[in-house]
């Protein structure tokens, strides 16, 4: 009979925290080409400045940014927190691309 393992149990967690972190830096990621693409588009047929793609570049390093923050929260035991400071900030950001895009559309 094995005999339960606390901390093997806490470096398995921490483990698929990370897989999940992965995969939401990878969605998060995908909108940002999308919207470096259709800000690219805008830019040509609007004759818009550089300053357009400021939020798509501030999407690119801030996410990596919130997923450090949220490694440092899920090793402090405040696991469902970090997993959701994930999930909102993700959903943010593309919130936020998508409504700046649709605004620099219709100028």
């Amino acid at each position: 009979m094995q005999k339960y393992d606390d901390a093997m149990t806490k470096r398995g967690l921490y483990l698929y925290f990370v897989i999940f972190q992965s995969v939401m830096l990878l969605i998060v990621y995908a909108f940002v080409y999308t919207s470096f693409v259709a800000v690219r588009l805008a830019v040509e047929k609007y004759d818009l400045t550089f300053m357009a793609y400021l939020p798509a570049v501030l999407a690119l390093v801030g996410y990596p940014i919130v997923l450090y923050k949220t490694r440092k929260q899920f090793r402090n035991n405040k696991t469902l927190r970090a997993v959701m400071w994930v999930m909102s900030w993700a959903s943010v950001i593309i919130v936020g691309l998508y409504w700046h895009l649709s605004h620099i559309t219709t100028l």
